[in-house]
């Protein structure tokens, strides 16, 4: 996997020049060639998801992620993501008043426990 730093190497440089670097978020993003892992309080961002895993864990995310997601799983409280996921994907949201708006050509697994979560096909 390679750190969020290193992305300017594997061509997402439009990340970086958006200022993707400059909020106050903490924690460590991941981005892998089969993987994209977020983890820690406050990052804003969008990421390609070329058929990748992505797993969030923290607080107080808010990503959106284009092209579509093999699955979702998100864990924690007030995280939000905007994704398209594949037909048969899963989803694991966990946690407490976390949002989640999807898009599928499918109808994914659904694995939902916690409180006040938002969780809507757009």
């Amino acid at each position: 996997m390679r750190v969020l730093k290193m992305i300017a190497a594997a061509g997402v440089v439009g990340l970086l020049a958006q200022g993707a670097m400059a909020d106050d978020a903490v924690g460590e993003i991941n981005v892998g060639k089969d993987k994209i892992e977020i983890s820690g309080n406050g990052y804003v961002r969008t990421f390609p998801c070329e058929g990748r895993h992505v797993i969030i864990a923290g607080t107080q995310h808010n990503i959106t992620l284009t092209g579509t997601c093999a699955s979702l799983e998100m864990n924690g409280a007030e995280n939000k993501v905007a994704l398209t996921l594949a037909p048969k994907a899963v989803m694991v949201v966990a946690g407490i008043q976390q949002t989640v708006i999807w898009r599928s050509t499918g109808e994914p697994q659904q694995r939902i426990s916690g409180v006040g979560h938002k969780i809507q096909r757009s």
